[in-house]
């Protein structure tokens, strides 16, 4: 989670800065923020998602809206569409920093042009960051969940829920997906179903489906038998697919390691973060490792044999 507390941090940060810009530079201000924005994979998700959110309005219209009007006007219905046209005029900035004057003067009575840029940046470009920021902070919320799942099944519920798991192997995976959506369930989340169809099929855990932002997880048993990596690269596109059918730009994979090894996971991550995650055809796949196996204590475990799954094991199940 450190890592979308660290973007919250970096988005407030440039807006300040923003806000401070004086207008004969604010457009190369706003590129740089631009091409920041899609340098962070989150951030670029959250921004590409965008393109389809009420694609009808354009820019030119209105811009031209606010003159006729001499005031600021919204055509969109939604805060997607919203965000999605500030942040088009944002771009276009980069080409033309000088039409800046165009909107600030529209929706802004100061007669000073700097004081119009900061009013113009408080009503309008903040739409952007506080999208992105409010988008951030749904995420780092689910991650906050599951990671709180994780230590509970490693702390209080593995001796439990394993004895389930022997009593029905063929059907192992439910009991622990039925007690995550159990768990999801008392936190507060609504409608997490099992078995949810979309066009790919059926995934083990899709949350807040009556929302425009629903939770997708995978749930996968790895016992490094016979459930082995296979499993696991399985899940990580299935994943994809269902967060591409649900319009998602992130998924979850939970993998329940009944194995009694370390699992070795890939990163797309510059830096240690948890979890681990992996970018597959603009989805990415949050890697969720469940030490489900009741142990001895650790100084009876002996020589440590982690497994080791690679990137391109997870994005080329063919080899």
């Amino acid at each position: 989670m450190r890592y979308q507390q660290d973007l919250q941090v970096a988005l407030r940060d440039r807006f300040r800065r923003l806000m401070t810009t004086g207008y004969t530079t604010y457009g190369h201000e706003v590129g740089l923020i631009c091409r920041w924005i899609n340098e962070q994979p989150a951030l670029r998700a959250i921004v590409e998602d965008l393109a389809t959110a009420e694609p009808e309005v354009m820019v030119d219209e209105w811009v031209q809206a606010c003159e006729q009007n001499q005031g600021l006007q919204w055509p969109t219905s939604t805060e997607a569409g919203r965000a999605r046209l500030v942040w088009a005029w944002m771009r276009d900035l980069d080409q033309d920093p000088h039409a800046v004057l165009e909107l600030a003067s529209s929706v802004d009575s100061s007669r000073n042009f700097n004081d119009a840029v900061r009013g113009m940046t408080q009503s309008v470009v903040s739409v952007v960051f506080d999208y992105l920021g409010e988008r951030l902070s749904a995420e780092s919320s689910v991650l906050y969940l599951l990671e709180r799942y994780v230590r509970r099944v490693e702390w209080f519920e593995r001796a439990r829920l394993h004895d389930q798991y022997l009593a029905n192997t063929r059907q192992g995976e439910q009991i622990y997906d039925t007690d995550l959506r159990r768990w999801l369930f008392d936190q507060g989340l609504n409608m997490p179903f099992s078995q949810a169809k979309s066009a790919s099929g059926l995934s083990d855990v899709l949350g807040e489906l009556d929302t425009e932002d629903p939770l997708v997880c995978e749930v996968k048993v790895f016992d490094a038998a016979s459930h082995d990596k296979r499993g696991i690269v399985s899940g990580v596109h299935q994943v994809v697919q269902y967060a591409q059918d649900y319009g998602k730009s992130a998924g979850h994979l939970m993998i329940i390691n009944l194995s009694g090894r370390a699992l070795d996971l890939p990163s797309d991550a510059n830096e240690k973060t948890w979890p681990p995650y992996v970018e597959v055809s603009g989805v990415r796949v949050h890697l969720i490792n469940v030490r489900a196996l009741p142990t001895a204590s650790a100084s009876k475990l002996g020589q440590i044999k982690p497994v080791t799954i690679t990137r391109e094991d997870l994005i080329n199940p063919d080899v």
